[in-house]
């Protein structure tokens, strides 16, 4: 009988699970990679695609301008999600006698492209004093973009002139006399009139009238004021009515009115008139 010693084989553990190991990474590595390439591993979902569209925007957003003046913005046009065509411009919301003008009319954007035009707002004289918020737009067919806001404050501009009036005949009791008004334009250059306005300041009774004690006051008489078209473009010197085409009939006028109180005190007065009025520059 043998009694040779027996021989262990040593086992080796380590070995046989890092096979194991090797063999599970092999076999996951795979299903892991598939994961991320649909997004379900990073976490991360592509970006959504940004609408076909415009989008608008105003520089400055808002201005200042006199009556009667312009101001000027510049409006930028951007094609959004690939459009393609042209723009045209629009603008509301803007004061009373106000216009606006684009220039160009109209623009043509290729695919992500911007475009720039100037809008000119013009004002009136009669353009109201205020701060007003307004809106521009571009559209391309049914394609519209977003509004973009504005503000236009308008001042108003006074200039100085002068304003006289000589009545056209005599006075008595239920007789009315027109007044032909002068306006002198010192500036130098055209200015706007408006709210021509006459009042009776004081009537002077003659020395015999206040020693007889006699009455004559601003009650004996009535003013018609000026009824004619605003505003009156008066150019630099001096111009009348007549001479600015306004028919007499517009003109202001002056009534002593036939009381039935005595109204001897009226005789030889003198009626002293004041005149008012604002003037814009053009």
């Amino acid at each position: 009988m043998d009694h040779r010693p027996e021989r262990t084989v040593p086992f080796h553990r380590g070995g046989v699970l890092r096979a194991l190991l090797l063999a599970l990474l092999v076999a996951v590595t795979p299903i892991a990679a598939l994961a991320a390439s649909n997004g379900q591993g990073s976490g991360q979902g592509s970006a959504a695609k940004a609408p076909v569209g415009i989008t608008v925007a105003l520089s400055p957003s808002s201005r200042t301008v006199d009556q009667g003046q312009a101001a000027t913005f510049t409006v930028s046009a951007t094609s959004t999600g690939g459009f393609v065509g042209t723009v045209a411009f629009s603008a509301s919301g803007l004061p009373a006698g106000a216009t606006a003008s684009f220039a160009p009319a109209s623009v043509y954007l290729t695919s992500g492209s911007t475009a720039q035009a100037t809008l000119t707002v013009g004002t009136a004289t009669t353009t109201p004093v205020a701060k007003t918020d307004f809106t521009v737009k571009a559209s391309s067919g049914t394609v519209v973009s977003n509004t973009a806001p504005g503000q236009l404050q308008v001042l108003e501009v006074k200039r100085n002139f002068g304003v006289t009036g000589t009545v056209k005949g005599l006075l008595a009791p239920g007789v009315s006399q027109s007044i032909e008004l002068e306006i002198s334009n010192p500036e130098k250059k055209s200015i706007a009139v408006t709210n021509l306005s006459v009042s009776i300041s004081q009537v002077v009774r003659t020395q015999a009238a206040i020693a007889a004690n006699l009455p004559c006051t601003t009650a004996d008489y009535k003013l018609t004021q000026y009824s004619g078209a605003y505003p009156l473009a008066v150019d630099p010197g001096v111009r009348t009515l007549s001479a600015l085409r306004v028919p007499e009939s517009s003109w202001p006028r002056i009534t002593m009115l036939d009381t039935p109180k005595l109204q001897d005190g009226c005789k030889g007065a003198t009626i002293q008139l004041t005149y008012s009025g604002t003037g814009q520059g053009n």
